[in-house]
């Protein structure tokens, strides 16, 4: 869980400058009721990018609503309030403050499946620097990511303690039952990009 270095994290993310995210979350369906109504364009929800998932150990980050589309929420119900800030930690993970539970804090626990360019499989942010550093992608790398992300409800009375808490339950390697939700993710993602002439994918 050691910090990537600046170096290489500027590298990467110049390479990855024309990064396009799959699987992720789309905006929501209109109601029924303003279904005869005209066609009216509509704001797309904003999607993940590499340089939310990787930013700097400590910083801060305005709460974004595909942060709020978690996979697989353990010991916090879904329907908690959390705050506006989320502070970054470690190797692709972030938390913030429930706002309508006491000395609750929800922790985010992130990985990224690549379709192409990199071996196919889920990495947290130390496994992917390695090995994009190792294979020396190209600035102009278009690398096609799918997120996946657990949240864990921890206790604690401070920023401090929550961070505390959310590297004591670091999860090793990426749980089985949030393998077994983003299957039907990852099927979407790749049908999207097999009926795109332009992809060229590493092998499912």
């Amino acid at each position: 869980m050691s910090t990537v270095t600046s170096t290489r994290r500027h590298g990467l993310l110049a390479a990855f400058a024309s990064l396009l995210v799959l699987g992720c979350y789309s905006a929501p369906q209109a109601s029924s009721s303003a279904s005869t109504a005209p066609t009216a364009s509509r704001t797309p929800v904003p999607q993940p990018r590499l340089e939310d998932w990787i930013a700097e150990p400590g910083s801060q980050k305005a709460l974004q609503p595909f942060m709020l589309h978690a996979d697989y929420w353990v010991g916090i119900n879904q329907r908690a309030k959390l705050d506006t800030i989320v502070f970054v930690l470690d190797n692709g993970a972030r938390c913030c403050q429930v706002m309508n539970r006491d000395s609750t804090w929800a922790v985010d626990y992130t990985w990224v499946y690549p379709h192409n360019l990199l071996p196919p499989r889920w990495y947290d942010a130390k496994a992917l620097f390695h090995v994009g550093d190792s294979l020396h992608l190209a600035d102009n790398a278009d690398l096609r990511l799918t997120f996946g992300t657990m949240r864990l409800g921890v206790r604690a009375k401070s920023l401090q303690q929550a961070t505390a808490e959310a590297y004591r339950q670091w999860p090793a390697e990426m749980p089985v039952p949030l393998q077994g939700r983003l299957k039907l993710k990852l099927d979407r993602a790749r049908k999207a990009l097999d009926a795109d002439p332009t992809f060229k994918s590493t092998g499912h």
